[in-house]
């Protein structure tokens, strides 16, 4: 059996929702659904070189699946989906096709699903509106992520920058360590991150193709369309303050200055990988963020508590219980 068909059968054990599916250009992309089909739908889009498997504490959660109808997928080139070997398959329009390819298999296009990408899923929001527009999506969750990639360089700590050019060196010999000390910076105490999920999340490098990273790096994007919606498309941005990749507090400044309606959290003892460092918190801003945005509440409010929960005209309340 192919070592891809082997872990297409353990996920399928798990799920009955697990499939390929078929992208515009052929490309095949593993997906997974979970949840309330009833309930408001929440895409999740992992980071570069990751698989969607990361997130694991989002789809084991019962209050998550409960309130929500999540979908999760392996990003072209990475995790389980297809590999394609040409430099032209890694450009803008493909993952906007995936995303779009996706929703409409599991048939929430109409649902308007909110995204929620990590790191790097999350710039495909920028894809999405250049070629579909942003009425596809309801809003985004920024998960250690940013708008769109032209702005990385503005958010970007200088540690990640010093670590890209060692994820695309080709030396077989240096890749263990790479692996290793890539997987550890996802999170705020990377020393301390289980045995299980770091060397699955060492496995999702280790099985992309070298080419294929090499070539996704300068994904380029068009972010016009996505910046004409900035003051009113609804972000939702979880953030920790021990982020290695993404500088929180310059992230935060973007934000401000650009986009006018967000609400922006930024937790002590968090890393890269919020949703795994702090789960509880995340969950509960996510599903909160999907009730109002779904009750038609546009605008949202921001403060330094959480979210401002009001209750709907059936005298029911969109904030979590409390813990």
């Amino acid at each position: 059996m192919k070592f891809a068909s082997l872990l297409t059968t353990i996920s399928l054990a798990a799920s009955a929702f697990a499939v390929y599916v078929t992208s515009a250009d052929g490309t095949k992309i593993w997906a997974e659904a979970t949840g309330d089909p009833d309930k408001p739908a929440v895409v999740f889009i992992p980071g570069f070189s990751c698989s969607s498997l990361a997130f694991s504490k989002q789809w084991s959660d019962p209050y998550m699946t409960s309130n929500l109808y999540m979908v999760r997928y392996d990003v072209r080139g990475q995790g389980i989906s297809d590999q394609p070997l040409a430099n032209t398959s890694y450009v803008s329009k493909p993952f906007a096709e995936d995303f779009k390819a996706v929703i409409d298999y599991f048939d929430i296009g109409g649902k308007r699903p909110i995204l929620a990408g990590w790191s790097m899923g999350g710039v495909t929001a920028a894809d999405i509106a250049t070629y579909y527009g942003t009425g596809l999506i309801r809003g985004v969750v920024l998960l250690g992520s940013f708008p769109h990639r032209n702005m990385h360089s503005q958010v970007a700590t200088q540690w990640i920058l010093n670590f890209i050019p060692r994820l695309l060196d080709y030396s077989l010999a240096k890749f263990g360590p790479t692996a290793k000390e890539f997987a550890e910076s996802c999170v705020a105490f990377g020393d301390q991150l289980d045995q299980t999920t770091k060397y699955s999340w060492m496995g999702a490098v280790a099985g992309q193709n070298p080419d294929v990273r090499l070539w996704s790096i300068p994904h380029t994007q068009n972010e016009t369309a996505l910046m004409n919606a900035r003051l009113t498309l609804p972000y939702l941005v979880l953030h920790g303050k021990l982020d290695k990749h993404v500088d929180g507090v310059k992230l935060r400044a973007y934000m401000d200055k650009w986009f006018g309606n967000f609400v922006f959290r930024l937790w002590d003892n968090v890393g890269h990988a919020s949703f795994w460092d702090a789960p509880e918190d995340a969950n509960k801003e996510i599903v909160a963020f999907a009730r109002r945005l779904r009750r038609g509440w546009a605008i949202l409010s921001d403060s330094p508590d959480g979210l401002i929960f009001s209750p709907d005209v059936d005298g029911t309340s969109d904030a979590p219980p409390s813990s």
